[in-house]
């Protein structure tokens, strides 16, 4: 190929004069013939590699398309063999010699369908299992950093703002954006339930600012002379106009927010209300004729209980150019309730840790449930940095934006600046469902998000024993070898899909996506490598039970260790565990999967025995404490909680 090149380089030299000696000797054509050569290659190149890099992408979405969503299983971890000489104390019966559970592609236990990539483009239903939530009652918030200004996270719907008092600047410009297209309809629907009895009463102070804020940005004094008109709505189970028809009296809008009555059902119908909104003002005339740009504010703490009419209610708002903003708080990282704290003026009672639906940030769960071992904070609620979904996919998809606040007026737990790559996936929930189906690296992310949950795993086993020789020695040993015994095979029955879809991580071009498996993958397979050692100390004990160093000790307790001794495949497990959660914290800093994968790496995965004094219980005295319980009035039974 090159010497045919050359031969139509001399040829064309030729043509053009160039094989004719000029001032400057031979060299003047050599030098032109080299360049031409060198051109001609490179674009040959150039093209060569386009076209190898379409056939290359073709190769790869054949691929990922034709993917079946049943994977085969074939993790190396599957049996992580005992070496002989290690002997393993049987607990009940519930935990087999061999510490190996098999792990099926599809937990039995959950009575999911399988469902294929096939099935989707054939149009089948994607079914999910229905969550059991696992209900949580500390609140721990990180404080990896601070918000204390208004961040705006470009192209994804969503701005962060601090409190109330921080949406003000912002609600008012985008106002003043809905005015330049012309007379404009505000209509603000503020959430009637108990639970922001508060709020509602702090934003009334609010109103004249926002409303002063407009005065400020309207060079062109559009809002006057009509060009702003205001309506009121409130909702709960039922909706109410709280202004009869739409106003530009600003004290008539003050006086109907502050005449919302507190709904007491503990029903939000937020989509219901918005689609009744569009459908009553979306093609709003005063009564000269003059046609109005309607926007929506909801202002809730909740996500609401009529979330199936999401998507009728975005093609109603669509079709009449509606755009929708919501004013609520952060959604609960992977969970769907979160707990907040409730003072009741009528009992004068404070009803602590209420549960509030907030979460999650995504269409469906994904991240598992899993306890930490040992002391410290659990995580079990963490703000996701991002609203709830159905409403975050309302605001996106009308065009508004949804503004992250605290309503307890506390500050964000993450840098918004660095949360906007993680930012969900906002599609419908039947595009959602179908993507995941066709990723069995997504599929694997959500079913081991769903069992978790649904099974409740365990808090940790107990770590402290009573001596060998004690009675209750052996009850208490088996009791929780059968409880790490369970943790290991819900564990197992997660991690199976996990393991088998690694092959398909480095395809993954989501950063959350990749956060959500490197973290899970972790975490699964460090508990697991955690649950057998546990077992395999009990078994140590009992075969070559030590002997107490200091006549004080009455008893045992399990502290971590870095050695892992069930196993070499064990050791080369938990070595790989804590790869990867190492990995998490250096490339997802400063978010919620590094902190967690920092909180699983605090502790190693081995475990030592270690002699230690445990005082006898106080001895009982009947007497003295009849006498208490004479002296002592009862207490009062605490007020039911309302609904909020």
């Amino acid at each position: 190929m090159v010497d045919r090149i050359l031969r139509k380089l001399e040829a064309l030299s030729t043509w053009s004069g160039f094989g004719a000696t000029a001032r400057g000797g031979a060299s003047a054509p050599a030098f032109m013939v080299s360049l031409s050569l060198h051109a001609v290659l490179l674009v040959g190149l150039a093209f060569a590699g386009h076209h190898v890099n379409e056939a290359v992408q073709r190769e790869f979405s054949s691929r990922v398309g034709g993917l079946d969503g049943a994977l085969s299983v074939d993790s190396t971890l599957q049996d992580l063999d005992q070496n002989d000489a290690t002997p393993v104390l049987e607990a009940g019966g519930s935990f087999a010699p061999t510490l190996a559970t098999t792990v099926t592609s599809a937990p039995s236990a959950s009575g999911r369908p399988t469902v294929s990539a096939a099935d989707v483009e054939a149009g089948a239903p994607v079914e999910f299992a229905k969550l059991d939530v696992q209900r949580v009652t500390q609140m721990v918030v990180p404080t990896a950093s601070m918000l204390g200004r208004t961040v705006s996270i470009e192209g994804n719907g969503a701005e962060h703002v601090q409190g109330v008092e921080g949406a003000v600047d912002r609600i008012a410009v985008e106002i003043v954006r809905r005015l330049e297209q012309g007379r404009t309809l505000v209509v603000w629907a503020f959430d009637a339930s108990l639970s922001l009895e508060a709020e509602r009463q702090r934003l009334v102070k609010h109103i004249e600012t926002v409303y002063s804020h407009i005065d400020q940005l309207d060079e062109s004094r559009l809002s006057t002379a009509g060009g702003l008109l205001t309506m009121v709505v409130s909702f709960g189970q039922d909706r109410k106009a709280e202004t009869p028809k739409p106003t530009a009296d600003l004290s008539a809008v003050r006086e109907a927010i502050n005449g919302i009555k507190a709904d007491e059902s503990g029903v939000e119908t937020t989509f219901t209300t918005v689609g009744d909104i569009v459908g009553r003002w979306g093609l709003y005339k005063n009564e000269a004729g003059e046609a109005y740009h309607p926007m929506i504010i909801v202002v809730t703490d909740e996500v609401g209980d009529d979330e199936p009419k999401l998507e009728e209610t975005i093609a109603l708002a669509r079709k009449r150019k509606v755009p929708v903003y919501v004013l609520g708080s952060q959604a609960v990282f992977g969970r769907v309730e979160g707990f907040m704290d409730f003072y009741d003026p009528k009992t004068k009672y404070m009803h602590r840790n209420q549960p509030v639906r907030q979460g999650p940030e995504s269409a469906m769960l994904e991240q598992i449930h899993l306890p930490f071992w040992y002391d410290g904070p659990q995580y079990d609620l963490l703000e996701a940095g991002f609203g709830p979904y159905a409403l975050s996919r309302l605001s996106s998809a009308t065009g508004g934006i949804y503004f992250v606040t605290r309503f307890s007026g506390r500050r964000m737990g993450f840098d918004p600046s660095r949360m906007k790559e993680y930012k969900p996936d906002w599609e419908s929930r039947d595009r959602y469902e179908a993507g995941v189906v066709g990723s069995p690296l997504r599929k694997a992310v959500v079913n081991a998000a769903m069992l978790t949950n649904e099974q409740k795993i365990p808090n940790a086993p107990t770590l402290q024993f009573p001596s060998l020789e004690a009675p209750q020695f052996k009850e208490v040993l088996q009791t929780n070898q059968a409880l790490a015994a369970q943790i290991a095979q819900t564990v197992e029955e997660a991690l199976g899909p996990i393991t088998a879809a690694a092959r398909y991580r480095d395809r993954e071009v989501s950063r959350r996506w990749q956060a959500h498996y490197d973290l899970i993958r972790g975490r699964l397979l460090a508990m697991k490598v955690r649950a057998y050692e546990y077992n395999s100390a009990g078994a140590r004990l009992v075969k070559d039970p030590p002997k107490f160093q200091n006549s004080r000790s009455n008893a045992w307790r399990l502290v971590p260790d870095k050695a892992i001794l069930y196993s070499e495949k064990a050791a080369a497990a938990g070595r790989e565990a804590e790869e990867l959660l190492r990995k998490v914290v250096e490339e997802h800093p400063d978010t919620p999967w590094a902190l967690l994968a920092g909180r699983e790496l605090k502790d190693p995965l081995g475990f030592k025995w270690v002699e230690t004094y445990v005082p006898p219980p106080p001895r009982r005295d009947d007497a003295a404490a009849a006498q208490k319980k004479n002296r002592n009035t009862p207490a009062a039974k605490p007020p039911t909680p309302p609904k909020l």
